[in-house]
């Protein structure tokens, strides 16, 4: 089973993500919330990201 949910990730985290090669195997630990206070959407908050070995 798979889905795709919208993530937002902040300050280190943000960083490794950005110099992450796409379609490269992550592990994501966080917590759901609300986008923002203003928005209902639901987000992943990644709070630890972990790059799978071999990769």
């Amino acid at each position: 089973m798979s889905a795709e949910i919208p993530a937002i990730a902040f300050d280190v985290q943000a960083r490794l993500l950005a110099g992450c090669a796409l379609e490269r195997s992550i592990q994501v630990q966080g917590f759901l919330g609300a986008k923002s206070r203003r928005s209902k959407k639901l987000v992943l908050h990644a709070t630890q990201i972990e790059f799978a070995e071999g990769e």
